[in-house]
Parts: C-alpha cells; structure tokens; sequence
C-alpha cells in the first residue's frame, strides 16, 4: 500500500494497491505517449486501483467542506450518514471519482453499527432510479446534475468536487430524514454493501412483478374531470414560485456582472492616483491612501464576485430543481387520477351497455333467437349479456386498483408536500442570508476603507478646517 486513507480528511488521496502497477506508471510517466494495450494489460483489484493523473495536483489542497458534520451527523438520530474523502480512481476505460460514506446506525435491521463503503456519481444515480420505482407517490429528492461536455475537462477540479460532495451530503441527508425512503430495502445495501457486492446487486435486472407499484400508462390528463383543490392550489404555488426564483436569479445575475465590470474599471483607477500622488508632494498622502481604499474597494469587489456561484447561483439552481422534483410528483399524481377516471368511465360504459342490453331483451324476448341463413352468425344478445358479465367484474377491481393507488398517491404526496414546505422555508432562508451577508461583508470592508480616508484628510488639513470638519462631525452624532 502505497497510501492511506485518512479518516477525517476531505482531500482526495492518491494510492496504488498493486507493487507491479507502481512500477508500470513509473516507466510509462517517462514516455511522452502512453500505449493503450499496455494498460489493458494492468491487473486491477476488486475496488479499483488508485493512480495518479495529470491533474490530481487540484486536489492536493482541498480542505473538509465547512460545517459538513452538521448536514446529516445528528448524534440523537438512529441513522447519520456522512460523504466525504473523494478518491480518483483511473481505471482501464475510464476515470471517475468515487466518495467515502461512513454510516452510524442504532436500527435493529443493521447488524453492525458503523459501515464505510465508497460509491461514485452513478451509483448515487442508480440509488435515485430504484427510490422512484419503489416509491412513485414520493417526492424523490434530486441529485446535482452531471456535468455537461463542456464541463469534462473541469470535473476533477477542486471547485467541482467540492460542490458534488456537498450536493451529494444533501441528497443522502434528505433520504436519512424521510420516513419511508431510509426503511428502503436498496438505499440499506446502498450503504452497507461492499464493492463487490454491489456491483453484482447492480447488475441484476428487477423483474417487474416484483415491483409494488408501476407508473401509470400514457394516459391524456390535460382535463381531468375531477380536480383536487388542494393539489391544484399547490400546483399554482410552484409555477409562481419557479417565476420568482427564475427573476430572482436573473436579477442577481445582472447584478454580479455589473460588479465584475465595476472590479475592472476599479483597477484603472489605483495607478493613476498613485501616480498623481508623486506630481502633488502637498497632497501625497491623500492620494495614497484614496488609491490604497480603491484597491481595497476592488478586492472585497471581486470577493463577492467570487462568492457568487456558491452563494447564489449554486443554491438557486439547486432549490430550482427540488421545486421540479415535486411539480413531477404532482404531475405523476395526476396521471394516477387519469387512469382511474379512464377505468372507472370505461366501467360506466360497460354498465349502460348492459342496461341497455336487459331492457332490449326484456322488450322483445324473440331477437335473441339468431337466425341460422346468416353468412356472418351475429352475437346474440344473452352472449353480449355473458361478455359484460365476464368484463364488468374486472373493472370493478380495475377501479378499485386504481382508486386505492390514486388515495395512497394523495397521502403521500400530501405528507411530503408539508415536509417539503418546511425544508423549502429554511432553504430560501439561508440563501437569502448568505447573499444579505456577503453584500453586508463588502459594503463594511468598503466603508472601512474610505473612512481611513476620511481620517487622512482631517489629519492633512489646516486647523481652522479641522476644528469646522470635527464639529460638523460631532452635531452629526
């Protein structure tokens, strides 16, 4: 082993398993180019052989997210899971990034009370797809996006690991906290299975039998007969709040591009008074110190600019796609009431048929009687009689099918609507404050600056002036 894995660090560590391999990567990091085929040849473990690339030095100074230990570790909880420790692996086709989760676990179901296993951003998605398969009537929590083609060659940066491991903490701790998706049987083997194990779990193909509950056909729901006000009041609330979150973004991105085009003309500004300063020897010190507040105006400038993405943009995106997530469930919600209004109109159907079909046989008894010189023998009317008396009873269950899915999908919906209210609050309420923050950090770094030059030209000025300027100040107060 030629490197350990720490156990509080949230750098990503570089090892090698296989003594041949070291020596393998040594030779080839001598070539210019390296030999596809030789690395087919390179045997690898069963987790994967850890090696270092050309950009692992992005990683060497990355640090523990901040206050990551207070996203899921509640101690009082009987499940705390944390994601951190992001590995490199470069394995023969590909290379990915897997995460560290260590599990702490008082439930009866566990055998043991802390596992530590590594996944990567497929595993967390396959963990997403069987939570909607099993669960279709909750709100499933989303996962960061993966990156796009112009994002491959920045996805083993610092900057992006970080976001991912963060998001990703944030998407297991919402599944710890639900009530029904932390008993799942998949998300259990997700956290505890070792890496062969899951790898075979993955593999095998879920039969839909064994599926509880199936997604509802591609039935038209644009119309529904019967709609919920409840539902409907809901459904309204998230397109309006969509708008708003779209304006707020588009608003704050305005706002930092104007800042980023304020930082650079800022920075014209600071050699200018310093070289005024040097042709005005009487007010030197002036200009000085107004260049050395513009500077300083500059950079708590740039520091919001910097900011911007993991203070706004980064949250606002985030919180957009969990309001997507519900306006799906509401969506699958609906199609659950389209099938069972479609199923239960079909079974009206077939009762006035049959209704029909009594009161003609009762009206004229002889129609029954198919005449025999018929070419094509017509269905009689006892035999539509038998037909709908075969289908009627299937309906009935059909319907009865459909309205329990349909009263289980509004339970569940319900609960996690009200669940998510409540994150939503405290969502938007950090968001909010982190931006008030920030704007309140630059516009104190930038008073502070200038009041140091304030300070200055009292100090500079002549007496008279600084007995007038030191009582406008003191009536002012």
């Amino acid at each position: 082993m030629a490197g350990k894995i720490s156990n509080n660090s949230a750098v990503l560590d570089v090892v090698t398993e296989n003594a041949d391999l070291t020596s393998i990567l040594k030779e080839n990091n001598t070539k210019e180019t390296m030999d596809h085929s030789s690395l087919s040849s390179i045997p690898s473990t069963v987790d994967n052989s850890l090696v270092q690339s050309p950009s692992i030095e992005s990683f060497s100074t990355m640090q523990d997210i901040e206050n990551l230990s207070e996203l899921n570790m509640d101690e009082n909880s009987d499940l705390c899971i944390k994601i951190d420790n992001p590995q490199k692996h470069w394995d023969t086709l590909e290379t990915y990034i897997t995460f560290r989760i260590t599990t702490k676990v008082a439930r009866i179901e566990f055998k043991e009370n802390e596992y530590i296993v590594r996944r990567r951003y497929n595993d967390f998605l396959w963990l997403r797809h069987k939570l909607l398969d099993a669960h279709p009537f909750c709100i499933i929590p989303p996962l960061p996006a993966k990156h796009s083609l112009i994002g491959q060659l920045d996805r083993y940066s610092k900057d992006f690991i970080l976001v991912r491991m963060k998001a990703l903490n944030v998407f297991i701790s919402r599944i710890v906290q639900h009530p029904i998706l932390s008993c799942n049987e998949n998300f259990k083997l997700f956290i505890t299975a070792k890496h062969p194990d899951f790898n075979l779990l993955r593999r095998q193909r879920t039969s839909n039998e064994n599926r509880p509950h199936q997604n509802p056909p591609n039935v038209p729901h644009s119309v529904l007969k019967n709609k919920h006000l409840e539902f409907d009041r809901i459904k309204t609330y998230l397109t309006l709040l969509t708008e708003k979150i779209n304006s707020v973004e588009k608003i704050s991105s305005r706002i930092n591009k104007e800042r980023v085009e304020l930082a650079s003309e800022l920075q014209y500004f600071y050699p200018i008074f310093i070289t005024w300063s040097a042709t005005e020897p009487e007010l030197a010190k002036l200009l000085q110190s107004t260049a050395s507040a513009i500077e300083k105006t500059m950079v708590a400038q740039n520091g919001v600019v910097a900011n911007y993405q993991a203070t706004v943009a980064t949250p606002i995106k985030d919180f957009t796609a969990y309001v997507e997530v519900v306006q799906e469930a509401l969506q699958k919600r609906e199609s659950y009431q389209a099938v069972y209004e479609h199923s239960l109109d079909e079974l009206n159907k077939k009762r006035t048929e049959k209704e029909k079909l009594v009161a003609v046989a009762s009206a004229n008894p002889t129609n029954n009687v198919g005449s025999g010189f018929s070419l094509w023998k017509q269905p009689s009317c006892d035999e539509k009689l038998e037909k709908l008396g075969n289908c009627i009873p299937q309906l009935v269950k059909k319907v009865e099918l459909n309205q329990d899915n349909l009263e289980c999908a509004n339970e569940q919906l319900r609960s996690d609507v009200e669940r998510w209210q409540d994150e939503k609050q405290q969502m938007l309420k950090k968001i909010l404050l982190e931006f008030a923050n920030k704007q309140v950090e630059y516009y104190e770094k930038s008073v502070s600056a200038w009041e140091s030059v304030k300070d200055r030209m009292v100090s500079t000025a002549p007496p008279p002036l600084q007995r007038q300027q030191k009582a406008a100040s003191g009536s002012t107060n």
